[in-house]
């Protein structure tokens, strides 16, 4: 992209940037609804009208009266009193709020910069990619948060794990647009050095753990085994094979979706770090391989921390966001080593 075509589209940059910045905060505001247990105290989906939270006592004791017939409630809170009700109330009401708020400063921004002619081709193309897939992130939302609310007292941790990677896909999607108007557009292939295969690898491993990270927090899975290296003194506890079926014990099972999220830490762990070690003198990787370094050490002692603390609220929301930081800085690597798409092709 000429240097010219970049300053005009400087606007677009700093608008897809705040973007990212307001995913980011999203990500911290789910964490927090998720750890404080307040996903569920919103027991309806009203897009428009949900914005605005009760007003009086009646519209209080109506939304507090719908929560009590969810099994959440019956099961788990039956000593909640409206007090209690509000408090919960308040980090979903922000989470689906700050939502709203990210649908229009996505939206409108999009409209004006392309009444203006600055989005076209396949940035047109991309931008109308996010906004779709925002929205689609949102009615995940609800889907996962209907799981809630009939049988379980819990959200399905499989269908947090699809929220939580919709909406690291979305944050992925943004800030590559970023890096392809400043740096020049490259598609996701390799461009054929070791540095661009291994690169794609380590995304590989890093998706598995962010899943198998929201199996954890699904689950619960990080209150348990409170202790490091071993887990209650065994490499593999004998609940972790409670049910004999391979599926159940290490993917459903809160004993073994812990096993599996804190060993495969130390293979991603092993991985980063031996990939920026190798690849620290190559061109592509000059500026990228120590914040690399750096971001997986600084995910892997988080774990480790949320993991002896029982899940710490800003212990576990930082390691949440450590995740998406090692993500940003991976992306970082694979732009800088993907093929280059050329004008013609674009």
């Amino acid at each position: 992209m000429e240097h010219f075509e970049r300053r005009k589209l400087k606007p677009v940059v700093t608008w897809l940037i705040t973007g990212c910045v307001m995913i980011a905060c999203m990500v911290v505001i789910g964490g927090v609804t998720r750890l404080t247990g307040s996903g569920l105290s919103i027991t309806v989906w009203d897009p428009i009208m949900g914005a605005i939270p009760p007003l009086n006592d009646a519209e209080w004791n109506e939304a507090f009266d719908l929560y009590k017939a969810i099994p959440e409630y019956t099961l788990k809170n039956q000593d909640m009193d409206m007090a209690g009700f509000k408090r919960i109330f308040f980090w979903e009401f922000l989470h689906r709020n700050w939502g709203r708020l990210m649908g229009l400063v996505f939206a409108i921004p999009f409209f004006i910069f392309w009444r203006k002619g600055l989005l076209k081709g396949w940035l047109m193309k991309r931008c109308w990619t996010i906004l779709i897939s925002g929205g689609l992130v949102g009615a995940l939302g609800w889907f996962m948060v209907a799981s809630g609310l009939e049988k379980n007292p819990d959200v399905s941790h499989f269908r947090l794990a699809i929220h939580l990677s919709a909406a690291f896909t979305v944050f992925s999607l943004v800030l590559w647009t970023v890096l392809d108007i400043r740096d020049g557009r490259t598609g996701f292939r390799s461009n054929g050095s070791g540095e661009g295969r291994w690169s794609r690898v380590l995304l590989g491993l890093l998706i598995l753990q962010i899943v198998w990270g929201a199996f954890t927090a699904g689950l619960d899975a990080g209150r348990i085994y409170n202790t490091w290296p071993l887990m209650n003194g065994e490499f593999m506890p004998e609940n972790v094979r409670a049910f004999g079926d391979l599926f159940t014990d290490l993917a459903e099972h809160r004993d073994g979706v812990q096993f599996v999220h804190r060993n495969l830490a130390y293979l991603v762990a092993l991985a980063f770090i031996l990939f920026a070690v190798k690849f620290r003198r190559e061109a592509s990787m000059e500026v990228v391989w120590f914040p690399l370094l750096l971001a997986v050490l600084l995910q892997f002692v988080l774990g480790v921390i949320t993991i002896l603390t029982q899940v710490d609220l800003v212990v576990g929301v930082l390691h949440q966001q450590g995740a998406l930081l090692l993500l940003a800085v991976l992306l970082k690597a694979l732009h800088r080593t993907g093929r280059r798409i050329t004008a013609s092709a674009a």
